[in-house]
């Protein structure tokens, strides 16, 4: 019986495959289809990769926290408790966590123009503590036998740790509060502490937001369209079913 197990699941998931490619059939060119089912699946799957892909690092590369943060800054923490409570992930009346939504959207953006600056998460803070995301500044070295550079994480601790103090030495510290903030009343005060510059969206960047933008309302038409028609099958074989049993009855 145990070795039904593995079987079962595998046809589960090639169900979900198929269910999967049939949705996104529509969406991909009709140059990327084979006769041959072998080279179909292949090139569906290749598609669908190069698509997904596209999109996550397209929404790295913009949006809100898109900037080149100055040489002066050295390290950016973020320190703030597990739940939501007494402020931790934003205020009461916004129903929406706002700082981690900093946390998982902001700060890649920033982690992918500034890969040099260690960047890390501490959610080890009591719900009662403070929830704060401090910035280390440091004058730029001009010295020509500096040490060698040291690492840059992006990382989130599960113990009680504090900053490590095995990092440059910083001539400066800013705190924000991020208690009972929005995730745009952060970013602010971030933009403004540190003298960031905005990255911009480049032309092609914004063609391809457009047209995911259209792929992504072309989707909820067809997925709308779709259920309709589900429906109306439903209902076509529900009154199918009780006019077979009305025969039946009937003959009897």
């Amino acid at each position: 019986m145990p070795d039904r197990v593995p079987k079962l699941r595998m046809v589960s998931i090639l169900q979900r495959m198929r269910k999967l490619k049939s949705k996104l059939t529509a969406y991909l060119p009709e140059s990327n289809y084979s006769l041959t089912p072998e080279a179909h699946t292949f090139e569906f799957t290749e598609n669908f990769v190069l698509i997904y892909r596209g999109a996550q690092l397209l929404a790295i590369r913009i949006g809100p926290g898109a900037a080149v943060l100055p040489k002066d800054v050295k390290r950016i923490h973020m320190q703030f408790a597990p739940k939501l409570n007494d402020g931790h992930m934003g205020p009461r009346s916004a129903h929406a966590d706002l700082i981690r939504k900093f946390w998982q959207h902001y700060l890649p953006r920033l982690k992918y123009h500034n890969p040099a600056i260690p960047m890390t998460v501490d959610r080890t803070q009591t719900q009662s503590g403070p929830a704060t995301l401090t910035i280390f500044f440091t004058q730029p070295t001009t010295s020509s036998d500096s040490t060698t550079p040291l690492p840059a994480p992006t990382s989130s601790t599960s113990g009680d740790t504090a900053p490590s103090a095995s990092y440059a030495p910083t001539e400066r510290t800013v705190s924000i509060n991020m208690k009972h903030r929005t995730d745009a009343e952060i970013l602010t005060q971030f933009m403004e502490a540190t003298k960031a510059t905005v990255v911009e969206a480049t032309p092609e960047e914004l063609e391809e937001m457009r047209e995911l933008e259209e792929q992504g309302a072309r989707s909820q038409r067809d997925s709308a369209r779709s259920m309709e028609v589900n429906k109306q099958r439903k209902r076509e074989a529900d009154m199918l079913a009780q006019a077979r049993g009305d025969i039946a009855a009937q003959a009897t």
